[in-house]
Parts: C-alpha cells; sequence; structure tokens
C-alpha cells in the first residue's frame, strides 16, 4: 500500500502528524487528520487527503510504497451486519450510533489497515512486519480485553460468556466506526465465542462558550481547571449530565452552570433535602429531636397517597431512561422527583400541621424523608457524595424510630460556583 512519508523529518507519518483538506464532498474540513475527519465522521487513509502536510515541520510529504497488514471487512461483512441488525435493536443504540454505522456499511466495506510503519506502539508478532506496530484504533479495544486479563486470570468470564455478560460502551460520535465496525469485525473474524458489545451510548460534541474545546488553543475547561475552580466534583457531575449532547451538540457556558447550581441543585434538591431533615433534627417542641416519626397510617393520607401514584410512575420512566442508557432523561426524572417533594411539603403546610395535628405532621416528615432517601438511591449514579451524605445522616437505613446522624445537617455543602 502507499503511505505519506516526510522527507524531512525522515519517518513515515502516523496520522495525527498529517494534516489536509477532506476529500469528502460539501465537507470543507482542511484540518482533517490522517485517519479520519472529525467534522464529517469520515474515516480516512492519510493519502485520501488533500493536499496533506506534516504537522511536524510543515513540509509535503512523499507517497512511499510499504507492506501492512489489513482486517478484511469485505469478508465480515455477513456476520457484521447480522451483529449488528440484531444487537442495535437488543441493546437500544443511539441513533447517532445507528445513523453512522449504517453510513459505513452503506458506502461499502473496504479492507482496513492495522499496522503502521512507526517508532512507537504495541509490535506486530510476525517475522515479516516485526518492525511495524497495530494501528492505535485496531489495539485499543483490543486493550479493554488485556486490561481485564491483567487484573484477573479468570477474565474469560467477562470475554468470552456473551449469554451472561452485557458489555455496555460509552463514547463521543467519532469513535463510533472503531467500535461498531473495526472490533466486533475482529472479534468475528476469530470465530470465537466473545462477547459483543450489547450498548452503545454515543454523545455529539460538547462546545465551549462559543467555540470548541480545544487543548492545543487552550479553549475551555479540562481537568486541573476544573480542580482548581474548588467547584466540588458533584457539581461538575451534574451540570455536565444534564448538559450531555446525547441527541445533538450542547455548550458549555459558566452561566449555565451557574444558574443550574443555584435554580435546580440548591433551590430544588438542596432546598427539599435540607427542609425535610433540618426539620426532624430540630428538637422537641420544633421539630423530632432527629428521630424519624413513626406514622401508621401514612399510605392512607390522601397527600401521601397522590405523591405515591405520581413518583411512582416517575421511577417507572426512571428504571426506563436508565436502561436504554439515557442518563440525561433519568437526571432530568430525578430532579422531578425532588420538585413532586417541594409541591409536597408546600401543599401540607408542615409547620403549620405540627402543632394542629400532630399525626399528620409525622406521616408527612416520615413520608418526606422516605423520599429523600429515594432521591439519594436515584441519583448516585450523577452525584456519588451527595447520595453517601444522605445516607450517612440515615444511617442507610429509613425506619420510623431511627435517629439522624447530627454530624453535617446541611446535606447539600456546596460551596458557590462563581467562574
Amino acid at each position: 500500500m502507499q503511505q505519506l512519508y516526510c522527507e524531512s523529518c525522515q519517518r513515515f507519518l502516523a496520522d495525527r502528524f498529517v494534516v489536509g483538506s477532506c476529500p469528502t464532498e460539501g465537507c470543507y474540513n482542511d484540518f482533517a487528520r490522517g485517519d479520519q475527519c472529525e467534522k464529517c465522521g469520515k474515516l480516512l487513509n492519510s493519502t485520501d487527503l488533500v493536499d496533506p502536510k506534516c504537522k511536524v515541520c510543515g513540509v509535503t510529504p512523499c507517497v512511499r510504497d510499504t507492506d501492512h497488514l489489513f482486517l478484511e471487512l469485505p469478508q465480515l461483512r455477513e456476520k457484521l451486519e447480522k451483529y449488528i441488525d440484531e444487537t442495535s435493536v437488543a441493546g437500544s443504540w443511539s441513533q447517532n450510533a445507528i445513523h453512522i454505522t449504517d453510513s459505513w456499511l452503506k458506502e461499502g466495506l473496504k479492507p482496513r489497515c492495522i499496522t503502521r510503519d512507526l517508532k512507537w506502539g504495541v509490535p506486530v508478532p510476525h517475522e515479516k512486519y516485526k518492525d511495524k506496530v497495530f494501528y492505535v484504533w485496531f489495539d485499543a479495544p483490543i486493550g479493554y480485553i488485556s486490561i481485564t486479563a491483567c487484573y484477573t486470570p479468570e477474565w474469560e468470564k467477562w470475554w468470552k460468556n456473551p449469554e451472561n455478560v452485557e458489555l455496555y460502551q460509552f463514547m463521543g460520535k467519532d469513535n463510533v466506526p472503531f467500535h461498531t465496525v473495526m472490533f466486533p469485525s475482529a472479534l468475528l473474524g476469530t470465530g470465537e465465542n466473545w462477547t459483543l458489545m450489547k450498548t452503545i451510548s454515543v454523545t455529539e460534541y460538547l462546545k465551549y462558550e462559543s467555540g470548541k474545546f480545544s487543548k492545543t488553543r487552550g479553549i475551555g475547561v479540562f481537568g486541573n481547571d476544573a480542580k482548581a475552580t474548588n467547584i466540588p466534583a458533584d457539581v461538575w457531575r451534574y451540570y455536565l449530565l444534564s448538559n450531555r449532547p446525547e441527541a445533538s451538540d450542547a455548550v458549555f457556558t459558566w452561566t449555565d452552570l451557574q444558574a443550574k447550581f443555584n435554580n435546580e441543585l440548591i433551590n430544588n434538591l438542596g432546598n427539599f433535602v435540607n427542609r425535610v431533615l433540618s426539620f426532624i433534627a430540630k428538637p422537641e417542641g420544633a421539630g423530632y429531636s432527629s428521630i424519624i416519626p413513626d406514622a401508621p397510617n401514612a399510605d392512607s393520607h390522601p397527600l401521601s397517597q397522590s405523591l405515591a401514584e405520581t413518583v411512582g410512575k416517575l421511577v417507572e420512566q426512571y428504571i426506563d431512561a436508565m436502561d436504554k442508557v439515557k442518563l440525561k432523561q433519568g437526571l432530568k426524572i430525578a430532579m422531578a422527583i425532588s420538585s413532586e417533594g417541594n409541591a409536597y411539603l408546600q401543599e401540607s403546610q408542615f409547620w403549620k400541621l405540627y402543632k394542629q395535628d400532630a399525626a399528620s405532621c409525622a406521616i408527612v416528615m416520615k413520608t418526606s424523608a422516605a423520599l429523600v432517601y429515594l432521591l439519594a438511591c436515584l441519583l448516585e449514579p450523577f452525584m456519588l457524595s451527595f447520595s453517601k451524605d444522605v445516607c450517612h445522616q440515615l444511617l442507610n437505613y429509613l425506619h420510623p424510630g431511627n435517629v439522624l446522624c447530627r454530624s453535617k445537617i446541611l446535606v447539600l455543602s456546596f460551596r458557590s460556583c462563581n467562574s
């Protein structure tokens, strides 16, 4: 095959060291890499690029002949299409994953080069190709298996057990073909009983303010930047997951982060949890001395019955969303349950009931404490520290007579999110 060689650098160029115009009609991206165009998502060979340049020195590379190994995708088409047709439905693949994969199949599968003339990488275990290394996107998914093998000698219980193991994968849309076409084809080609991916959850791009995230240009907020803000991890997790670009591109803005912190985490979730637990924690005469009140007839209270019906339906929707890996929707539903809790407290006017109808107030507080515990469970995948704090205060066990932990009255101790 032919590959780009930089005579100035005296080496064959790795895909990331080649930049040029995407050859796809209507794409107009002048910064496509040697293996893929990030704009249109098309996988490329470096020789496909129009007016390619070496990213190191800027010189136009020449084309040289070299021998390489290929994954014969055309020979695996029938098996691959059967796998995709069945699994994309059974695994509820996200629509962008289905669209990208279908585009690949419609264009026609071609043999894909899986080796490179580079000094760094995983060496090819074949005498003829001993000076070559594997292409990173052929090697990296195999690394999922080898990492498991490093962890446990019983790795085959996970990777060769498709009847009992389900594989979920999460990624940005530009990595889809490597996981829905390349990796499954490599496994199918062995003829062995591998655990193939069942569910893939794919995101579109997250943009930053008015542009794109770019480490090289210093645009965006990254790991060290996030840490330096002293904004708690739960706030970051909540914002990024509530803004997860599942169906279309989303935009990160500091203003939106602040708004979600104030309006959703503090005014909704924090308000409900703290009103309930702080009221129960008040001394006798003003509250319940940190003891969850007993309320034998809680299920029959009109307000509790209405709340149970509403929350029950929302929990069903939450489970369905999470089963389909619709994380953004699952989080939204959990926060809707918190809103129902706030409405329940407000409608009950528990602060009046405490003096006027002790039995009804006990019902409201017991029901609300149960809802706080439910929220801790539902939000654990999203905000682990919050969930742990709540469960710690409830001593991981919700029962009438249970004494709340008094070590931290304010469950949501989020600091200000000033950018």
